[in-house]
């Protein structure tokens, strides 16, 4: 029997031979392939995706995007369409393409449709939120049999060359220094693989950015708050993963109405540089001068006359200022949790103070 890790455990963990799983038959699948991903080898295997989605559906297809926004487009048709399923094949960026096909003028367009993913890009941190394994058949398996879970969304309205503009997010989004790490990583080769690419990133950030004068202001369970310094670095979390690993949602829920804001102020180049493992093992609120707030709103206004770019997902679509919330619930989406994340005993949460056992 194969020795799965956590990430990769199915649904039906007594059953880990491929020819032995059913087809789905009842539900229509539409899988948005994005043939850039994994470092432009994806579009060179669209036939083994094709012959995949057969082997797990009886209804199902595989559409192909043509540039950026296009994966928005085609995810939206095939909602408006009344597909069962729509999946996302590719990366976080991918990811967050198709999530936005999801929606229309901020507004979901319908409500019994399901987002899932086929992990197959270098940045594929919200696998690991929900559970979904690498492999093509695995993930599949997951598609068509995994649990359904309403879940979160957070919406950004945010300023571009064009104007302002609206879009969602699923995962993880931020702004200051996080703005110029996805520009960094963005136009690299990434061919060491998505942690390796977002940690430079990250370092070459850490050396270069110069933190900017910004201005919070959210509300929350506990009622408003506001913030206003020297900002380094701000993640606004849904999920628990971004930026090639860090974990920076731990013991936050994507079904809790609720997103986990981190603010990392300017704490010097040292310092910065000798606690970046804590934003990988989950504990960047421990540090000096770091504060965590649940919000169901934000607003975000940089002081200065300099643009700090925003990150939605690992992709930079824009700059402050930006306005930020959460959509509750409203989404279903599919992965490979064996039971609910809300059922989970000894599940971490925050309290304000620091994480509990529930």
């Amino acid at each position: 029997m194969a020795n799965w890790s956590w990430r990769n455990k199915l649904p039906s963990v007594h059953d880990y031979r491929t020819t032995a799983r059913a087809r789905n038959e009842n539900e229509r699948i539409v899988c948005v392939l994005n043939p850039k991903a994994a470092a432009g080898s994806a579009g060179d295997r669209l036939g083994e995706l094709r012959r995949a989605v057969e082997r797990a559906f009886v209804h199902g297809e595989v559409v192909v995007s043509e540039g950026p926004g296009h994966a928005t487009v085609l995810a939206r048709q095939a909602v408006k369409d009344g597909a069962d399923i729509v999946a996302a094949v590719g990366g976080d960026g991918t990811c967050n393409e198709v999530v936005n096909g999801f929606f229309e003028n901020g507004k979901l367009l319908r409500r019994t449709a399901t987002f899932t993913i086929i992990p197959w890009g270098t940045g594929s941190d919200l696998a690991k939120s929900l559970r979904a394994p690498s492999g093509i058949e695995d993930a599949l398996w997951v598609a068509s049999t995994g649990m359904t879970l309403p879940t979160d969304a957070g919406i950004v309205r945010f300023q571009t060359a064009e104007g302002e503009q609206e879009r969602v997010f699923l995962n993880v989004a931020g702004f200051g220094a996080n703005g110029d790490v996805v520009h960094r990583a963005n136009t690299s080769s990434k061919r060491f693989g998505g942690r390796a690419t977002f940690l430079q990133a990250t370092v070459g950030s850490i050396m270069g950015y110069r933190a900017q004068r910004t201005r919070l202001t959210w509300e929350g369970p506990d009622g408003p708050g506001e913030w206003e310094g020297d900002l380094f670095s701000a993640f606004v979390a849904n999920g628990h993963y971004c930026g090639g690993g860090m974990h920076m949602g731990r013991g936050g829920s994507m079904h809790d109405g609720l997103l986990d804001l981190t603010i990392i102020p300017e704490l010097g180049t040292a310092r910065l540089m000798a606690s970046t493992w804590r934003l990988y093992d989950g504990t960047a609120h421990e540090i000096g001068g770091v504060r965590r707030v649940q919000i169901r709103s934000l607003k975000a206004e940089s002081v200065g006359e300099d643009r700090m770019l925003i990150d939605l997902d690992g992709e930079q679509p824009g700059w402050l200022s930006a306005e930020f919330r959460c959509v509750e619930r409203q989404l279903q989406v599919r992965g490979g949790w064996l039971r609910s994340p809300l059922l989970e005993h000894n599940r971490e949460v925050w309290d304000g103070r620091g994480f509990r056992k529930t």
